[in-house]
């Protein structure tokens, strides 16, 4: 399954392309939590379920699906700052640190990356 979600995202990325002038696109923000994530992906939905019981009204946690041309950017731009050789949904940047996928490691790793992004 998270192989098949990789494919995805992978896809998305390759054969979407981003059309420069049209509008600005977001860039990331250090003092912010982006959830990348894929409309329809029963992983990326245990993350925002988490996330949106816990985060729902905080401003700095962004959540955006990765098929739209700002998801696109967002996640074009943390695949260059990690330096990301694969991708599997979501993908979670929050300051200077990452991760992909969803468990309860990463809930409890959410939640203290979020508590470090403001200390």
């Amino acid at each position: 399954m998270l192989r098949f979600l990789s494919l995805i995202v992978g896809a998305v990325l390759i054969t979407t392309p981003v059309e420069a002038g049209k509008k600005k696109l977001p860039a990331l923000e250090d003092n912010k939590a982006y959830v990348l994530y894929l409309e329809g992906c029963p992983i990326c939905n245990q993350a925002l379920e988490y996330i949106n019981e816990r985060y729902f009204t905080r401003p700095d946690v962004v959540r955006v699906n990765i098929e739209t041309e700002e998801g696109q950017a967002l996640l074009k731009q943390c695949a260059k700052k990690f330096n990301f050789t694969r991708i599997l949904a979501p993908v979670i940047c929050v300051g200077d640190k990452y991760f992909m996928g969803w468990s309860g490691r990463a809930a409890k790793d959410f939640d203290r990356y979020l508590i470090d992004l403001h200390e």
